[in-house]
């Protein structure tokens, strides 16, 4: 697979500022690329130990040869997530993931097993359900691709909030809390969310939390 470097360099700031710093963090970053997230964890000094899963061939050689990863696994998460050691991380995160999974639903409760009871998993996740998707469909009346976004082409499933919130719930977990990924502070924003809600909003993030007890492993029918 092809993909321009900057794609899997990011350090996403929204998605680390969610640990919350405590030296027995143990953090698996799903899609780590080549381990930028991790470096702003260990930098920052909210996990003692990051694992990192990434599909891409060359970023996770990249990732290996990152001193703040301390595990890396190269291959397709849903291929792979069954080798994790179980209840051992305290954080999961799950940026622009899912969206590319054949089966989200059961990889979730899948991925839930390995957060210890109370672990908190994080996800970034595209919304369908946005003014600039309806203007595409309406407009230009094609369901067109793109190299990025929410139309990025190598989306398999497509969310609203609604759809988002019953395949965490249905994986398993608690306390599923969604808002926007990267909300801005310019009034304007604030004037339109406020309008116009979720149709403003291109990217939701998620929290939610794994059971402090046992739960059954019911997924939510696709």
């Amino acid at each position: 697979m092809k993909v321009d470097p900057k794609y899997y360099r990011h350090e996403r700031p929204e998605l680390v500022a969610c640990v919350e710093a405590a030296a027995d963090n143990r953090v698996l970053d799903v899609g780590c690329g080549a381990g930028h997230v991790a470096t702003r964890i260990k930098r920052e000094g909210r996990a003692a130990v990051v694992w990192g899963i990434e599909v891409i061939e060359a970023a996770a050689e990249e990732a290996r040869r990152n001193p703040a990863l301390d595990e890396v696994c190269c291959g397709d998460l849903e291929q792979v997530v069954d080798s994790l050691p179980e209840a051992y991380f305290s954080h999961l995160i799950c940026g622009d993931v899912l969206e590319h999974l054949v089966d989200p639903w059961t990889t979730l409760a899948r991925l839930r097993t390995r957060l210890r009871p109370g672990g908190l998993v994080i996800c970034s996740l595209p919304n369908v359900r946005n003014l600039s998707f309806l203007a595409m469909l309406v407009f230009e009346q094609s369901f067109r691709y793109r190299e990025s976004g929410v139309m990025d082409r190598t989306h398999l499933r497509w969310f609203c909030r609604k759809d988002a919130r019953a395949m965490f719930e249905g994986a398993g977990f608690v306390n599923v809390r969604i808002g926007p990924v990267r909300p801005k502070r310019t009034l304007g924003y604030r004037l339109s969310r406020a309008i116009l809600r979720d149709w403003a909003t291109k990217g939701f993030l998620i929290r939610a939390e794994r059971p402090l007890q046992a739960t059954s492993d019911t997924v939510a029918p696709d």
